[in-house]
């Protein structure tokens, strides 16, 4: 009897860990280019009118654009695969990026969630649904998308002597 209480004592150490493991899940993320958008400067009403419009945009392709906590950012998802195993959501995050002008940081990232390993999952994102917003700002002249690298005016500098590096 003792024996046969240790046998399922090992039995069930084995399925336990295996057990965990599946209902566990993982979490990967991957990003798209940040891109930045610029409003001319005669831009009547700023984020207001950037967000209503960004929201008809991704609203009709079928995102979900709900209120955000603060008035000053922008926030869509829209389930990309919703299996019973793993679920893709991309997310669109439109923020103002600084207090000097009108531009706005335009983010989109791809959330997967569920049984799948991060391995197995692409750790790249390209979101066609923004680049399709962009080129919308573009041709209908409400502003334009840039990379942070094609952004006018925009060098990156770095201090090699704070890294202990001699120029």
């Amino acid at each position: 009897m003792n024996k046969r209480y240790s046998f399922s004592l090992k039995t069930l150490r084995g399925l336990v860990c295996p057990c965990l493991l599946v209902l566990g899940g993982c979490t990967n993320v991957a990003g798209d280019v940040a891109r930045i958008i610029e409003l001319p400067s005669a831009s009547p009403s700023g984020s207001k009118a950037l967000f209503s419009i960004a929201s008809n945009f991704f609203v009709s392709a079928g995102y979900d654009c709900g209120a955000e906590v603060r008035p000053d950012q922008f926030r869509c998802s829209k389930n990309l695969r919703d299996l019973y195993i793993h679920q893709t959501k991309a997310v669109v995050e439109i923020y103002p990026a600084n207090d000097e002008d009108d531009s706005y940081t335009l983010v989109t990232n791809r959330w997967d969630e569920g049984l799948i390993p991060g391995e197995l999952v692409s750790g790249t994102f390209s979101n066609a649904d923004v680049e399709a917003f962009c080129q919308f700002l573009l041709e209908e002249e409400i502003g334009e998308c840039r990379t942070g690298s094609e952004r006018a005016g925009v060098r990156f500098r770095f201090n090699t002597a704070d890294w202990g590096y001699a120029a």
